[in-house]
């Protein structure tokens, strides 16, 4: 591929589209990149859901059982509610990479998120999206006129939560061991979102 070199982005390499696409898609969650070359996938099942590895797998799955968004955390059940989960940037990066594209989307000026055509479908598609961090802020910003290009503080209030009244995008920081402690306040303010766009249950 011209953006990394690899053969496959690991979401053509698990077959996203054919295992893991939900039925209806009624929240499409768009988070950073899928770590490094060492890093397990989102979409990669765990060995064991108790022991998972994949902090934002494991702090999201939990956080929407606990607020009975999905039935149980497993990927099945994610899928099985409506849930479609991608990256910003597909490609395997090192975290001091990342970091650096990170702190140029803060200001909307990340050339990596600078054409993602892979997130156009689905963010048409999708009832509602979960924008998680600043690198999907810059990535959807760039693809949807719908989320304007605006500096946000996502770690200070009215986040995580709605970016406007009536607007279809929720916005949090991303779930990584540095936020998982905020997991169920995230799926909890979710939940409040959800309920108010018709898709959870008061």
């Amino acid at each position: 591929m011209l953006c990394c070199g690899a053969e496959k982005h690991q979401w053509e390499e698990h077959e996203v589209e054919r295992a893991w696409l939900p039925r209806i898609l009624r929240c499409f969650i768009v988070g950073e990149n899928p770590g490094d070359k060492a890093s397990q996938y989102f979409y990669e099942p765990p060995e064991s859901y108790a022991s998972d590895p994949v902090v934002v797998r494991r702090a999201l799955l939990r956080g929407l059982h606990q607020h009975r968004l999905i039935r149980e955390a497993t990927l099945e059940a994610f899928r099985d509610a409506g849930f479609l989960f991608d990256h910003a940037i597909r490609c395997q990066l090192d975290s001091d990479t990342v970091s650096t594209e990170r702190q140029k989307a803060m200001q909307y000026q990340c050339r990596s998120v600078e054409a993602p055509v892979h997130l156009g479908t689905w963010l048409a598609t999708a009832k509602v999206v979960w924008v998680m961090g600043h690198l999907a802020s810059n990535a959807v910003g760039n693809v949807t006129p719908d989320f304007p290009r605006k500096r946000r503080r996502i770690s200070l209030p009215p986040f995580p939560g709605s970016i406007a009244p009536e607007s279809r995008f929720f916005l949090s920081e991303y779930l990584s061991w540095r936020t998982e402690s905020k997991a169920p306040r995230f799926c909890e303010a979710f939940l409040r979102f959800a309920r108010e766009k018709g898709l959870a249950d008061a």
